[in-house]
C-alpha cells in the first residue's frame, strides 16, 4: 500500500512568512514551500529570502501519520490565532504525489536547438535537438518559467566552444548543464542552498557530465579569484544590483554576461548597475513580464 502524506497550509501577509515557517517546522514539517496568491508575476524567492507576494501560502508536508489536531495544536502555540483561518489540509498518497508533480513537467523544446526532458520520460521526443534530462527535485529551475526560458535562448545563440563559465545561483543546474552540452569546456556552479547543489549534481549525472567539468560550490565558498569567460545569473533583480560588483569581478575582458529574474521595469536599475561595475550592457529580451539583460566586460 502506498504511504501516505499530508499537507497543512496557511494563507497569510509576507510579514508574517517567516514566523509561520518556522511554526510548521516545528511542529514536525518535512519541508516548508511557499506558494503566489492572487496573480503577482513575482520569482520564487532564494532560500533564506523574503518573499515579494503581498499574500502567500506557506505549506508544510508532514508523513500521514501525524495527527492533523497536534499539528494544529502545536500551531497554536506558536503563532497568533488570526493566522490559522486560512488554514487548509488535504492527506494523499505517494502514487498521488508523483503523478501531480509529472503532470506539471513535460517535454519542452526551447529556442532552436533545445529541448528540456523530464527524468522520468523515456526520452525520444528530441528528434535534431540537444536534449536536457532534468529533475527539479528541490530547487528552482524546470524551463517553465520565462526567466529560465529568457536565459536558455540567449545562451543558445553565444559560442561557447571551449570556455570556462559560472552559473551563479544554479538552483536545478539547468542553466550549467545546457552550457555543458552547449560546447563550453567547464562550468562552475554556486548557490546560497546546499539543495540547490545537491539537484544540480543529481542533473549532472542524468546528463552524462563528468563532475570535473562542473564545479559545485556553495556562494560563500567560491574562489574570490576565479575569472571566467562567462556569466550567468537568474536570481532576481535587488541581487543582481548588491552583487554587481563582485560578479563582475570574476569577468575576463570580454566576457559575457546574461542576468535574468528580472520584472521588465527593473531592467534599467540592473543595466545601471551593471554599468557602474565596469560592465557594457549591448542586450535586453523580454518575455511577457520579465527581462534578461546581457552584455560584456571590456
Amino acid at each position: 500500500m502506498a504511504d501516505e502524506w499530508q499537507q497543512l497550509w496557511l494563507d497569510v501577509p509576507r510579514d508574517d512568512v517567516e514566523t509561520v515557517e518556522d511554526a510548521l517546522l516545528a511542529a514536525g514539517a518535512l519541508s516548508v514551500t511557499l506558494e503566489e496568491l492572487g496573480d503577482e508575476p513575482v520569482l520564487e524567492p532564494q532560500p533564506g529570502e523574503s518573499p515579494l507576494w503581498a499574500e502567500v501560502r506557506v505549506v508544510g508536508l508532514f508523513a500521514g501519520d501525524v495527527s492533523p489536531a497536534a499539528i494544529v495544536g502545536a500551531l497554536h502555540a506558536q503563532i497568533r490565532p488570526a493566522l490559522l483561518e486560512g488554514l487548509g489540509h488535504r492527506v494523499f498518497d505517494e502514487d498521488d504525489w508523483v503523478r501531480r508533480t509529472q503532470a506539471d513537467f513535460s517535454a519542452m523544446p526551447i529556442g532552436e536547438r533545445l529541448v528540456i526532458e523530464p527524468a522520468w520520460e523515456q526520452g525520444g521526443s528530441s528528434g535534431e535537438r540537444i536534449a536536457i534530462r532534468l529533475d527539479p527535485g528541490l530547487a528552482f529551475g524546470t524551463g517553465k518559467h520565462e526567466t529560465t526560458r529568457l536565459c536558455l535562448e540567449w545562451l543558445e545563440s553565444q559560442d561557447i566552444a571551449g570556455q570556462h563559465w559560472l552559473d551563479a545561483g544554479c538552483g536545478s543546474g539547468i542553466l550549467a548543464i545546457a552550457a555543458l552540452k552547449l560546447g563550453a569546456a567547464q562550468v562552475d556552479g554556486t548557490d546560497i542552498d546546499p539543495q540547490a547543489l545537491t539537484a544540480s549534481r543529481g542533473n549532472a549525472e542524468l546528463n552524462a557530465i563528468d563532475s570535473d567539468r562542473f564545479a559545485l560550490y556553495l556562494a560563500a565558498d567560491y574562489p574570490a579569484d576565479r575569472q571566467v569567460d562567462g556569466l550567468l545569473a537568474n536570481i532576481l533583480a535587488p541581487t543582481l544590483i548588491e552583487l554587481a560588483p563582485m560578479l563582475s569581478m570574476h569577468l575576463k575582458p570580454g566576457a559575457r554576461f546574461a542576468l535574468s529574474g528580472i520584472l521588465t521595469h527593473q531592467a534599467d536599475a540592473v543595466a545601471a548597475a551593471w554599468t557602474a561595475a565596469g560592465n557594457e550592457v549591448t542586450t535586453f529580451r523580454e518575455l511577457g513580464d520579465w527581462a534578461l539583460v546581457a552584455g560584456r566586460r571590456p
